[in-house]
């Protein structure tokens, strides 16, 4: 990292300090996507205990994907480090604009193999409402991640202390604050991600095409 510290000596110490929570966080994120590719494939409802199982796994752990946005916690912590020169604005929060928009990013593409599933299955009148439940779901889990410090699969390999865990968390007065917070951040990130997949996809299909015609003219 010679070069680099000498350029953006800020960047060395971000990811010199965060390099492992923030390259764990991004793995966990992404599960949730390589789940819905083995899963959401098919075009007739499975009856496999196999697939049913990936299932449970697939909503234990999609909750990974937005939880990044609570990384934000770790960002002043930075700020207040960024001793050694160089722009903490171009420099540390590109860093975590790339870490939240990849969680969101690995969000749309595993709730969005989910939402084309039911549609070939012929339930595509349910998507809003898989929407909303998703949202509220990993709303749920982010709050049990962040405040709870619970892992995907905890709930696996110690049940027992998982459901007593959940349950004190959940009885905490500002538990319902704190879940609808989630929610409404899940909701917009997830609006938002959407809009600028969807219109870079179209425009990467509209410029590829005039490529082609411009090549076959």
């Amino acid at each position: 990292m010679g070069v680099l510290e000498q350029v953006a000596p800020n960047l060395v110490d971000v990811l010199r300090r965060d390099a492992w929570w923030m390259g764990w966080n991004t793995l966990l994120a992404w599960i949730p996507v390589a789940l819905a590719w083995v899963l959401f494939r098919g075009r007739q409802l499975s009856r496999s205990p196999f697939w049913w199982a990936g299932l449970v796994l697939f909503v234990l752990f999609l909750p990974n994907a937005p939880y990044v946005v609570t990384d934000l916690v770790h960002l002043r912590g930075d700020i207040m480090m960024a001793d050694r020169g160089g722009p903490v604005v171009t420099v540390i929060l590109p860093v975590y604009a790339l870490l939240i928009g990849s969680g969101f990013l690995a969000y749309y593409l595993a709730l969005g193999a989910a939402l084309r599933h039911l549609a070939r299955l012929g339930f595509g009148a349910w998507q809003g409402r898989v929407t909303i439940a998703a949202h509220a779901v990993c709303a749920v889990g982010v709050f049990l991640g962040r405040w709870a410090r619970l892992n995907s699969w905890e709930p696996v390999v110690d049940p027992h202390a998982t459901i007593e865990r959940i349950v004190v968390q959940l009885t905490w007065a500002w538990a319902p604050v704190l879940i609808v917070g989630t929610f409404m951040v899940t909701w917009l990130c997830h609006f938002m991600t959407k809009a600028i997949a969807e219109a870079s996809f179209d425009a990467t299909v509209k410029g590829a095409r005039r490529l082609r015609a411009t090549l076959t003219s």
